[in-house]
């Protein structure tokens, strides 16, 4: 009786890691579809998103943060590069200069709130794309 409940034990934790194995494996491969700026909501906070637009608008701050202003002429959002994004992106090519006012550009990300405002935080390289003018 008590090799049966042991058996039956193993069976159900690796049940469950499997599970939650394929659970996360599937969360990073699902796309999320590209959705317009002027339906970004707070309800949002925390999900991955894509929006594509045109870049309005670009500022450096002094640590090496590059913020872009993305805008799909109804709306805008701030999508922060932070340095060490900044410093990734250059590895592969791309430095603030390749960015240029009315570039239209792609950017995924995850949706969050600083000081009131939601911005789009890239977390990957392949997460923003300059897709011309």
């Amino acid at each position: 009786m008590k090799l049966a409940k042991d058996h039956i034990l193993l069976i159900s934790l690796a049940s469950s890691v499997i599970g939650l194995a394929l659970i996360y494996i599937a969360t990073i491969q699902i796309e999320p579809k590209s959705i317009l700026i002027s339906d970004i909501t707070a309800d949002m906070e925390g999900r991955k998103i894509l929006v594509e637009g045109h870049l309005a608008e670009k500022r450096k701050h002094e640590d090496g943060h590059l913020f872009l202003t993305v805008s799909d002429n109804n709306s805008k959002i701030q999508v922060p590069l932070f340095s060490d994004f900044m410093k990734e992106l250059a590895q592969i090519g791309i430095t603030e200069n390749d960015f240029h006012v009315g570039d239209k550009i792609a950017v995924k990300g995850i949706v969050e709130n600083y000081k009131g405002s939601l911005q789009i935080i890239p977390k990957n390289l392949n997460d923003v794309k300059i897709l011309g003018e």
